[in-house]
C-alpha cells in the first residue's frame, strides 16, 4: 500500500512546487511592470548631422503609477507619452533617453519603427542598430512619413489607445488588402538584401481631422533614396507587388462620343511574374488574373453579351495602362521596384546593374467579371447614369 500512495503524493507536490513557483514568478512580474516604461513605437528625424529619436511610451500604471506619474505627462489624458532627443547616432539617442527617465524601458513591444523620408537619407547606421538590438523584434514594421515623424507621434488626436498602436492596426488592416503594405523588418531587410535592392514601406502621416492614415507607398532602396508612390498611383503598384483583395477600381468608358466610367469592385486579383526564353536580356511574362463585379454600371446601354465584351476589354486596357505607368516611374526613378533581377537570378540569369530597364515586357492580363447583370437592373440605375439627381 506504500508503494501505491508514495508515487501519487510525489507528484502531488511537484504540482503544488510548480504552482506555488508560478504564483510567486507572476506577483514579481506584477510588482515589475509598474516600474518600466513600454515602447510600442519609435519615430525617427534627421537633425543636422544626428537624429531625432521619439520614442511612444505606454503608462501601464495609468496617473497613480509611480514610473508615470501625473506630473510627468505633458500630453493630457492621452494614453501614451512621447519623449525626444537629438543625438549624434541612434545608440547615443537611445542612451540618452534612458538617462532622462527613472525606469527602465521596454522594447520587446515596440510595434513600429517610423522614418521620416529625410531621415532615410542616411538609413545604413540606424538600420544596423535597429537589427543588432536584441531587444527589439523583427516583426515591428517599418514605416515611412513625407513630413516630421515626431509629429505624426504627438499631432494625432483624439485615440483612446498609444498612437503606435493605432497606426500599427491602420497598416495591418490595410495590408490584408493590398499585400505591398506588409512592412515588417524581416521582410524588409531582406528584400534590401536581394538583388534587385528596393523595398517598399507603407506611407504614413496625419490626415485632416488629426488621425493618422495611409498617404501612399514608399519605395526605399539599399542606397538610402527614396521614392513616395502617392494615394492616386497606388493601384498600379500593388498589382506588381502581389495579390490584392477587395479593392476598387473606375474604368473609363466612352459611349456615343461621351466619356463615363465603371466601378469595378475587385474581389482578389494576383500577378506572377514569368521569365520567357533564355535570350538576354530575357523577356518578362506578366501574368494578371482578377476576379471582380460591377459596382456602379455608369453606361446607359443595358447589359448584353457585346457590352459585356466591351467592358472586359475596357478593363484589360486599364489593367494594362496603370501596370505600364507604374513601371513607367520606377524606371524614371532607377528603382527596380518589382524585382526584374530577382526573377531573373531565380532564373540563373545575373543581370548587370540597370539592365533591368532594356527588359522586354509582355502583359498576359485576363479579368473575370461576375455578377454583371445586377449593376444594371437597380431601380435607381437611370438616376445613377444620368449623375445621380
Amino acid at each position: 500500500m506504500t508503494h501505491r500512495t508514495r508515487p501519487g503524493l510525489k507528484r502531488w507536490r511537484a504540482i503544488s512546487a510548480a504552482l506555488f513557483f508560478a504564483c510567486f514568478a507572476t506577483a514579481c512580474d506584477y510588482n515589475d511592470i509598474d516600474h518600466l516604461y513600454i515602447t510600442t513605437g519609435m519615430g525617427v528625424d534627421r537633425e543636422q548631422q544626428g537624429v531625432r529619436l521619439s520614442l511612444d511610451l505606454v503608462q501601464p500604471g495609468g496617473a497613480g503609477n509611480p514610473a508615470t506619474s501625473e506630473s510627468s505627462n505633458t500630453q493630457g489624458n492621452a494614453p501614451d507619452w512621447i519623449v525626444s532627443t537629438d543625438a549624434n547616432t541612434f545608440e547615443d539617442a537611445m542612451s540618452e533617453l534612458q538617462a532622462q527617465l527613472s525606469h527602465a524601458l521596454y522594447l520587446q513591444h515596440n510595434a513600429l519603427v517610423l522614418f521620416s523620408k529625410d531621415a532615410l537619407r542616411d538609413f545604413a547606421p540606424v538600420a544596423d542598430a535597429l537589427e543588432r538590438n536584441r531587444q527589439l523584434r523583427r516583426s515591428q514594421l517599418w514605416l515611412v512619413t513625407p513630413g516630421s515623424a515626431e509629429n505624426v507621434l504627438r499631432g494625432s488626436q483624439g485615440q483612446t489607445e498609444p498612437i503606435s498602436l493605432v497606426i500599427r492596426d491602420l497598416v495591418d488592416e490595410a495590408s490584408r488588402r493590398e499585400t505591398c503594405f506588409a512592412s515588417d523588418e524581416l521582410h524588409v531587410v531582406k528584400s534590401l538584401l536581394r538583388p534587385s535592392g528596393v523595398a517598399p514601406l507603407a506611407a504614413v502621416d496625419l490626415g485632416r481631422g488629426g488621425s493618422p492614415e495611409i498617404v501612399g507607398l514608399a519605395y526605399l532602396s539599399r542606397d538610402g533614396r527614396v521614392d513616395l508612390v502617392e494615394r492616386d498611383q497606388l493601384l498600379g503598384n500593388a498589382w506588381w507587388l502581389g495579390r490584392t483583395l477587395d479593392v476598387r477600381e473606375t474604368v473609363p468608358w466612352v459611349e456615343h462620343g461621351k466619356q463615363g466610367v465603371i466601378g469595378v469592385h475587385w474581389l482578389r486579383t494576383s500577378t506572377r511574374i514569368v521569365v520567357s526564353g533564355e535570350k538576354r536580356p530575357p523577356t518578362l511574362r506578366v501574368v494578371w488574373r482578377g476576379t471582380g463585379e460591377v459596382e456602379r454600371w455608369g453606361a446607359k446601354a443595358k447589359m448584353s453579351a457585346q457590352t459585356f465584351a466591351q467592358l472586359e476589354s475596357a478593363i484589360r486596357e486599364d489593367v494594362r495602362q496603370r501596370l505600364e505607368s507604374a513601371l513607367a516611374h520606377a524606371k524614371s526613378e532607377d528603382m527596380d521596384a518589382f524585382g526584374f533581377a530577382n526573377v531573373c537570378r531565380e532564373r540563373g540569369i545575373e543581370l548587370p546593374n540597370g539592365e533591368w530597364k532594356n527588359i522586354s515586357v509582355e502583359y498576359d492580363i485576363e479579368p473575370h467579371i461576375v455578377h454583371g447583370q445586377l449593376a444594371s437592373t437597380t431601380p435607381f440605375s437611370e438616376g445613377s447614369r444620368e449623375g445621380g439627381h
